[in-house]
């Protein structure tokens, strides 16, 4: 039995050595490579650290970077991605939950890593390769590995002002990379796009996808998503076949009208994910390549990615709904209703999910975990972990899964999960706000801000939330007013501000 993420390259870099797995605009690595450099990545930091202690990746999206990822899993250790484009005041936030003793970063970033204050060692990766590989030492951390071992921590947004930490195991993407990839027939001839940043919870697809089947990513510069037709024209020119990306970027291809001017050449499998893919856009990419394999995906961080999917297997109406489908392999899903029992078909109910895919937890939050990580209260029989994702849903008459939105202020925006209660503790943080209030508008997936605050406007919180979110939290829609309004018991009227948000 695979225990061990790594036991994916150390298999396709002897059956693929010289075959190229990730490339980027300048630089490409083969399996071997990438298994060499890994081996002494985790060498250097075997001598510096125990085991199972969690390593911060500072980094841009290159391919030094899922390179710096499973030198970190060589060593024993888990990796806590940082994206080189995060503000400063996140990037210290994570730092403090964290609690890491060592920064990994490449030496374009090392004062980036150093201007953070970080108490701990800062090491290059140039640094991280000037010493020998240590199989004696490698072997040792890989003998006491377990399947349940911490393999990354990714940071999504949290209702009290401060990211969360969704911790997950190795047998947790195993299980999802083994399951994907023989559902979907992947092989060493599928060559990925990737377009999520690295250091998001959908990458994991584009990372290690290849090293489980043979096949190569190409990683996207997020420059071309702002060019369709040149990014189109990159797919064609890399020979790309499988993109997974989130719906959002799917729909901006439409609506720039890169279909238009470029033919795409050699995709037949399109992944979407993230948030509600409108079918008025889908039908567009099936119109221009009716021949490829279209399949909607759900699922947060907290269960590996995706625990659902739908393979759309029919020419879509403009005004239809996709559902999200069946589990994955290994995947369970419940719907329990307010008062602990299971929905029935037709009927709505908290998605809940079970299986080998649940993260470990929230890091060192413990209060958080107890509250999304609870016994199933259908057995009664023995403790049985389920995730309560704060989704609704309803199974159809056809035993399909379908979304209805969320049972809090936790929404999908531009593929990723922001409860806006971080934002609102972030706007309220800025001495010149009295109040605010942050509501999301579905149809126009829009993020509006209602703020009362005499001395700030617009521009003011705008430069505020700039330093301190990235730029998908930031509300582009902004409503000062005089006061909250209020209903008769005197709490936020919430209808009067979705009314005046719906007005625009």
């Amino acid at each position: 039995m695979q225990i061990h993420v790594l036991e994916y390259l150390e298999r396709s870099s002897a059956l693929y050595p010289d075959k190229i797995v990730y490339q980027d605009e300048h630089t490409a690595l083969t399996f071997s490579q990438v298994k060499q450099r890994a081996k002494k990545i985790g060498s250097f930091l075997c001598s510096r650290t125990a085991k199972n202690q969690p390593i911060v990746i500072l980094s841009e999206k290159s391919v030094e970077t899922p390179l710096l990822y499973l030198g970190v899993l060589y060593s024993g250790c888990f990796y806590v991605p940082i994206g080189t484009d995060l503000p400063k005041f996140r990037m210290n936030l994570i730092l403090q939950t964290v609690q890491a003793d060592i920064i990994l970063t490449d030496s374009k970033n090392v004062k980036t890593a150093e201007a953070l204050g970080f108490q701990g060692q800062i090491y290059s990766l140039e640094e991280c390769e000037s010493e020998p590989v240590r199989e004696d030492l490698l072997q040792k951390r890989m003998d006491q590995a377990l399947d349940t071992d911490p393999m990354y921590v990714i940071f999504t947004s949290g209702s009290t002002g401060k990211p969360k930490g969704v911790i997950e195991s190795h047998r947790a993407v195993i299980d999802y990379i083994d399951a994907f990839a023989q559902t979907f027939h992947l092989t060493q001839d599928d060559r990925f796009g990737n377009q999520a940043p690295l250091d998001y919870i959908a990458a994991i697809r584009d990372i290690y996808l290849p090293l489980k089947t043979g096949a190569s990513t190409v990683l996207i510069p997020k420059k071309m998503f702002s060019f369709p037709v040149k990014l189109f024209e990159y797919l064609n020119e890399n020979r790309v076949t499988t993109i997974c990306w989130v719906a959002s970027a799917l729909c901006l291809c439409v609506e720039l009208h890169a279909f238009s001017g470029v033919t795409l050449e050699t995709v037949n499998k399109v992944f979407f994910t993230g948030s509600i893919m409108p079918c008025k856009y889908l039908r567009v990419w099936q119109q221009a390549l009716p021949n490829a394999l279209y399949v909607n995906h759900y699922g947060p961080t907290e269960i590996t990615a995706s625990c659902t999917y739908y393979v759309v297997d029919h020419l879509v109406d403009p005004e239809e709904v996709l559902p999200i489908g069946i589990p994955f392999r290994n995947t369970g899903i419940l719907l329990l209703k307010e008062d602990g029992t299971e929905a029935k078909n037709g009927e709505y109910g908290e998605i809940c999910v079970k299986g080998t895919c649940l993260a470990l937890g929230y890091y060192h939050n413990p209060e958080k975990t107890r509250e999304s990580f609870v016994c199933n209260p259908l057995n009664t029989a023995y403790a049985e972990l389920i995730y309560k994702t704060g989704d609704l849903g309803a199974m159809n008459a056809e035993g399909l899964l379908e979304f209805h939105g969320r049972k809090d202020f936790q929404i999908k925006h531009m593929g990723h999960r922001i409860e806006l209660g971080e934002i609102e503790g972030i706007v309220r943080a800025m001495p010149e706000i009295r109040d605010c209030c942050c509501l999301y508008h579905e149809e126009k997936e829009q993020l509006w801000l209602f703020f009362v605050g005499e001395k700030a406007d617009n521009r003011s919180i705008t430069i505020y939330m700039r330093e301190r979110l990235p730029g998908f939290m930031i509300p582009r829609n902004m409503v000062k007013l005089d006061a909250m309004p209020t209903n008769f018991n005197g709490k936020l009227d919430l209808e009067a501000l979705k009314a005046q948000m719906r007005q625009g």
